[in-house]
């Protein structure tokens, strides 16, 4: 089971299963400050350390439909492994104000990217990432994930800050993206292990 913990280095070996509805904050822990985090991190090098563990995650074994595990958050970042079975895919999203870097740690993801033009017509394209490769973005980043292959996968994502927001989109007939609805993202609190979100 992966917990959520201020600093990645510091998971013990043998973490307990506690998960709790989102705890306050204690005394030392620094608070999320308003509006954002107090400084800009680099979220590839996080993503890229978790990904080498991240498919011998128990949870996101054996899995039939895609799943997901909170490996870490801090009020700069939240860090996900996410479980892609064959045909795993999510719909075209963005991640509001935040910012990320997805890292596929095993088999392979196509991702398709979508952004306005000043005209209104969505530009389209698409990249595989296999094992190893990352693709890093900015807020509100339009862009869908599909496992198309007949293996699992599995990918880390990082947010920083952390989500707020996710918008889903879709292309009209007319080629131009229709934002179709936003949904708030629960906060996390320090011991949670998951979330009913989806964070891809």
């Amino acid at each position: 089971m992966a917990l959520a913990y201020s600093d990645p280095a510091a998971v013990p070996p043998h973490p307990s299963l506690i998960r709790s509805g989102g705890l306050p904050t204690g005394p030392g822990v620094p608070p999320t400050v308003p509006g954002g985090p107090r400084r800009r991190i680099d979220l590839l090098p996080i993503a890229e350390g978790f990904a080498v563990s991240a498919p011998a995650i128990r949870e996101l074994q054996g899995v039939t439909e895609r799943s997901w595990v909170l490996l870490a958050v801090t009020d700069l970042f939240e860090a996900w492994a996410i479980a892609w079975p064959p045909g795993g895919r999510i719909e075209l999203h963005d991640h509001g104000r935040s910012r990320g870097a997805v890292v596929v740690a095993e088999g392979a993801l196509l991702e398709t990217t979508v952004r306005a033009t000043k005209e209104g017509v969505a530009v389209i394209g698409s990249r595989r990432l296999s094992a190893g490769e990352h693709r890093t973005f900015g807020p509100h980043y339009v862009h869908d994930l599909i496992n198309d292959d007949r293996h699992r996968a599995v990918s880390v994502h990082v947010y920083g800050p952390r989500l707020t927001s996710m918008s889903y989109y879709e292309l009209d007939a007319a080629g131009r993206l229709d934002r179709v609805r936003t949904e708030a993202v629960p906060p996390l609190g320090p011991f949670d292990a998951t979330s009913d979100h989806d964070p891809s």
